[in-house]
């Protein structure tokens, strides 16, 4: 049976409009209109009378937990953006969201937004989980309801019961760093940095950059740690030791959207255009220094794609009913100054 999302998919518009349209109401343009009702003619979709109805009875509340917005650079205001725009175009079913934002690099941060959960779980309708905090996120899904359905957006940890992640390939991302890193430079001393605390997602982005190095004899790979936990500008710290230590080093990469803090420094220093910087997020730290050159590649991971999804999945199971993809994994989109100015990701 044609499902609701599958519609709006085929019609490449929202769920939402889709809905406006079966129920014409709402502003909907003609054109779009006429594309969409063809669909529904055509495919014989009948609406999900019992979802509809259920929706008019009950509110739905998903929790949302993920990183304060203006942690690293601000990043985590992007997919609080596609929740947002997802919240907008399912609102008629009467769907809301609660934010447990938590520090990130605080593991009592965390596991006090933790504890708030566990302690109203039967105010929940499912979750959307950003679990950059593994180890600590590991015990906390180990404990929830079997019965209460939750997604991973940005990060995955080891997990059977998740409905879905949405994210990238990680490990295949560092490879493609690697591999950009390889176009720049040709030979000589390349670093990069493992970041702290333990964050699986990131270190298989050290580990496929690593792989895809580490045998080249023309690279010499040195890893660096940076631990957050420690110090707030650590990823600046952590580049004055590799200028220290290294200081013929030709290339860098930060597995994280604090790259910016990378290119301050080489800036200080006027080092910034004999180093190939290349790290993740369109962050506007890092669209700055992009665009100055000062960062040669970010490989962005369309966190409001992420959240959007992450909403939707919910909505889909929870009152469609509908299966979900157990993996919705986001393109790997390679930003470089001369592309960044027409990117809508």
């Amino acid at each position: 049976m044609i499902t609701l999302n599958e519609i709006a998919h085929l019609a490449s518009v929202s769920v939402g409009t889709v809905d406006r349209v079966i129920h014409d109401r709402g502003r909907v343009s003609e054109e779009t209109k006429k594309r969409v009702q063809k669909l529904i003619d055509e495919l014989n979709y009948k609406p999900n009378v019992i979802a509809r109805n259920l929706s008019l009875k009950k509110t739905y509340n998903f929790g949302v937990l993920m990183p304060r917005p203006e942690q690293d650079g601000r990043y985590w205001e992007l997919p609080v953006n596609g929740i947002e725009k997802a919240i907008d175009e399912i609102k008629m079913y009467n769907v809301e969201v609660s934010y447990l934002f938590y520090d990130k690099y605080s593991e009592t941060s965390f596991r006090e937004v933790c504890l708030q959960v566990e302690s109203s779980i039967e105010n929940y309708d499912g979750l959307v989980i950003a679990p950059v905090r593994s180890k600590a996120s590991e015990k906390f899904v180990e404990e929830l309801p079997k019965n209460l359905p939750f997604v991973f957006i940005d990060s995955y940890i080891r997990c059977n019961s998740c409905l879905s992640y949405i994210g990238q390939e990680s490990y295949q991302s560092g490879i493609l760093a690697a591999k950009l890193m390889r176009l720049k430079i040709d030979h000589g001393n390349i670093a990069t940095m493992r970041v702290l605390p333990v964050d699986y997602h990131i270190d298989d982005r050290v580990k496929g950059f690593s792989d895809s190095i580490k045998n080249m004899d023309a690279y010499h790979l040195h890893v660096f740690d940076a631990d957050r936990e420690k110090d707030l500008f650590i990823f600046r710290e952590t580049t004055k030791r590799i200028l220290n230590e290294v200081p013929d080093i030709k290339g860098i990469f930060v597995p994280s959207s604090c790259i910016h803090q990378v290119a301050d420094f080489l800036v200080e220093k006027h080092r910034e255009r004999d180093i190939v910087l290349i790290g993740y997020d369109l962050v506007e730290d890092n669209r700055k220094h992009l665009k100055s050159g000062a960062i040669d590649f970010v490989i962005s991971q369309r966190p409001a794609l992420q959240g959007y999804q992450g909403i939707i999945s919910l909505f889909r199971h929870v009152i469609l009913k509908e299966s979900v993809e157990e993996k919705v994994i986001v393109p790997m989109d390679i930003l470089t100054m001369e592309n960044v100015d027409y990117y809508q990701g």
